[in-house]
């Protein structure tokens, strides 16, 4: 039996319920565990579009722990207070160096990868003309984009292919379980083409 993924999804006030509800559940009906992590002082946090949403711990608490992936959604100022934490940076930066699965959803992969320069250089996509506010980083214009251990998406519209892929990534030996699921929802646009 293969060991259980173990991911981390980090949130803070403001963030995209859309696109953290629909990654943790993917990921969940795969069996991967996930942690839902609040990056403020308690685990109920504000969305976005006002959706009461708990989480599982604040990332104080689970710190030190080093998991398989780590992904974090968008939504305006969402990821303007996880680019804000300096424990969310030293969290992704620890995560980076373990060559551990960094998975930035919508305006996540520019205002908080891109903006502390942890991309180092790497291809990567965004919400339209985010990019352009920083140096780090090539931007391109794809519904997903994988480089080595980023996993970057659009937006919420793509919120499905961005977690097939992470899942896909993760359960390396098992694409047919991931392809079974993709199918059983019936989500059609799966695999993506340019897998």
């Amino acid at each position: 039996m293969t060991d259980v993924k173990h991911v981390a999804v980090l949130l803070a006030d403001g963030f995209e319920e859309g696109e953290a509800v629909v990654f943790i559940d993917i990921m969940r009906r795969l069996d991967i565990k996930v942690d839902v992590l609040s990056c403020m002082e308690t685990t109920t946090l504000n969305t976005y579009f006002e959706t009461k949403i708990s989480a599982d711990y604040v990332l104080a608490d689970k710190f030190d722990t080093t998991y398989d992936a780590v992904m974090m959604p968008g939504g305006p100022q969402g990821t303007d207070n996880l680019s804000a934490n300096i424990n969310v940076i030293a969290f992704l930066k620890r995560h980076i160096e373990a060559n551990k699965y960094i998975c930035a959803l919508c305006s996540s992969g520019a205002k908080v990868l891109a903006a502390h320069h942890l991309l180092q250089g790497r291809t990567y996509t965004t919400g339209d003309k985010l990019a352009e506010k920083f140096d780090d980083g090539k931007f391109v214009k794809q519904k997903v984009v994988v480089d080595g251990q980023f996993i970057t998406g659009r937006g919420l519209g793509v919120s499905f292919e961005f977690a097939f892929t992470v899942a896909r990534y993760l359960l390396a030996d098992n694409h047919q379980k991931v392809d079974w699921q993709a199918s059983h929802i019936y989500f059609d646009h799966w695999p993506l083409d340019n897998q």
